[in-house]
Formats: C-alpha cells, structure tokens, sequence
C-alpha cells in the first residue's frame, strides 16, 4: 500500500491526501482539487487576494509586543523565548475532502507550523483550554458512546438528530469571541477603562485584560497564506489549522447553546451534545425539526445549522 501510494505521489496529475474525516486516503485530479479550492477561496466575505506578503511585517509587530510583555512580566522568560518569532514564512492552504458529504466537497485547512504566530497561538490555546468546558461538548467519543448506551428512553417516543454548522470556523466572529474570552477570564470591563485615566493608570486586571485581548488577536485576525501561487487574506473568521481555532469555535458555540437552551428545550430537546461543529440531538417523537433549526439559525445569521441525515443514521444504531 505503501509503496502503491508512493509511486502514485509522482503523478502530477493527481492530488493525494488524507480525508476531512477518518483515515482514509483520497485521490483527486489536480486540476479538479484546485478547481474546488479556488471556488471556496472565490467566497469574497472571507477572502481576499494580497499582492505582498505581510509576514516579515507582521513578524516584527509581534516580535516588539512580545518583548513589551515580557519586560513588564505579562509573560514569562520561558513563554517569551518559546513564543518569540523568527524567520517565519506564509501559512501554506491545502484541502481535505469530505467524503461524508454530498458531491464530495473541501474543508480548507491552512498548516500554519512556520508561521509568525503559530507558537503564540498554541501557547494561548493551551492556557485557556479551560474555557472550553462545557457540558454539551463531547470531548472522549468512547464515553460519549457509552453515555448513549446508558440513557433511559423509550425508543418509540423519541426522535434522533444531527445538525451541522456550516463553515464554522470562518465564521466564528472573532471580536465577539475574543470578549466573550476576557470576560471568563476578567469579568467585565471596569470603567477605568473607558475613563480618561491613561493606560498607566488602570488597575491590574484591566491591564492584563487589554494585553490578552491584543494577543488573541495578534494571534487570530488577518491570517494570510498561499495557495496555487497567490497570497490569499482571511477577512473573518480564524482559519483552519490555527490552534485556536477549536477553543474559539467551542467558546462562541457554548454561548449560543447557553442563550438558546431555554427555547430548543420548549420544543422538545430533550438531549444535546456536540464535538466542534456537529451536535448530536434526542428530540421528542413529535418535535419539529425545521422549527429547531429556525430557532438555532435565528441567533446569529452567520452560523447557519443544517440536518446531517446521513450521520443520523449512524446515531440512530449507536442507541438502536
């Protein structure tokens, strides 16, 4: 097999990689993969084509923050050294076929390893996973099955339901999650910040709040990559393959979960759970799974739920 997919590797003709999901192995014309590439790349809300390459600029911003942050103890010698960017190069994009889905589309995904921000973000997202926690987030799918197993319904009575969200990740809004972020870890803002006091003259946790928030967002806007010879800027959302990627998603869904549990309860939610953008649903028999996705797609116009028939079929013979 090995040596099958090696000898395939030499056809430039073709374009092999992994699947979006599982392990398999996907082998797609080339010009067809950039074809499909270029056409979720065309989304002008998310995309942009670049002339110059911004990385040299933007490593230098943060080279100057984080030396700033150091100096004043914000962040420690280690995590300065370990975060600290040098010789940094343009994310590269690549796509992952959704072999689940109809007409076998592409996930984007933009592997970001050299890239000016990469340690920063891993570092930020290792300190704040915490914020992740939920009680609708499916984190081990081992005991997310034997939970399943373990529940008391009667078969008959109820109804099981996937929804998805569309392109999550380039549409989690990112100022909002970023304060959403500040205020699990700071609270809300205090008025010392919107007074006339100079920055000097704020307390503590007004202090910390301001520099976190301009590290995620170092971290996060404006991400840039190449794909196919052209320099592409992400206007919204955060891209795939950022490690913060899971934990914005996760936080801004949790909210939306939050502020919607009342509603999706009254009509007939009777279990929830999730793992980044697929949730796992058990409704009453008679509920109206179209009134559900209204309810769901009227909090935001940018987060956009559809029903996964195909993977209620496989979450109907998990409790079957």
């Amino acid at each position: 097999m090995i040596g099958t997919l090696r000898n395939l590797s030499n056809d430039k003709s073709i374009h092999i990689s992994r699947a979006d999901k599982g392990r398999a192995v996907v082998i797609l014309d080339k010009v067809d993969y950039i074809m499909k590439m270029e056409s979720n790349l065309n989304d002008t809300n998310t995309f942009k084509v670049i002339e110059m390459d911004p990385t040299l600029k933007k490593e230098d911003k943060l080279q100057q923050k984080h030396l700033k942050l150091r100096n004043s103890g914000f962040i420690t010698d280690t995590e300065y050294r370990y975060a600290h960017p040098v010789g940094s190069g343009p994310w590269k994009a690549y796509g992952l076929t959704k072999i689940h889905k109809k007409d076998l589309p592409l996930r984007p995904i933009v592997a970001v390893y050299s890239t000016f921000n990469y340690k920063l973000s891993k570092l930020l997202a290792k300190k704040l996973d915490h914020l992740r926690i939920s009680p609708t987030i499916i984190n081990d799918t081992f005991k997310f099955v034997d939970e399943i197993h373990s529940l008391r319904f009667y078969h008959d009575e109820i109804k099981l339901v996937s929804f998805d969200i569309i392109s999550l990740f380039t549409k989690v809004p990112l100022d909002r999650t970023i304060e959403l972020i500040l205020e699990k870890m700071y609270g809300k803002p205090h008025t010392c910040t919107c007074s006339t006091k100079k920055k000097d003259d704020w307390c503590d946790n007004c202090k910390n709040r301001y520099e976190l928030k301009s590290l995620l967002e170092l971290a996060t806007k404006d991400s840039h990559f190449i794909f196919n010879g052209k320099i592409y800027c992400q206007l919204q959302g955060i891209a795939m393959g950022c490690p913060l990627g899971s934990l914005f998603a996760d936080v801004y869904i949790n909210y939306l979960e939050t502020k919607l549990k009342q509603r999706l309860v009254a009509n007939a939610v009777l279990y929830w759970k999730r793992f980044v953008d697929d949730s796992f649903v058990i409704v009453k028999k008679d509920a109206d799974i179209h009134k559900l996705l209204e309810i769901l797609n009227s909090f935001d116009l940018a987060i956009q739920f559809t029903v996964e028939w195909r993977i209620m079929a496989l979450f109907h013979s998990w409790i079957y």
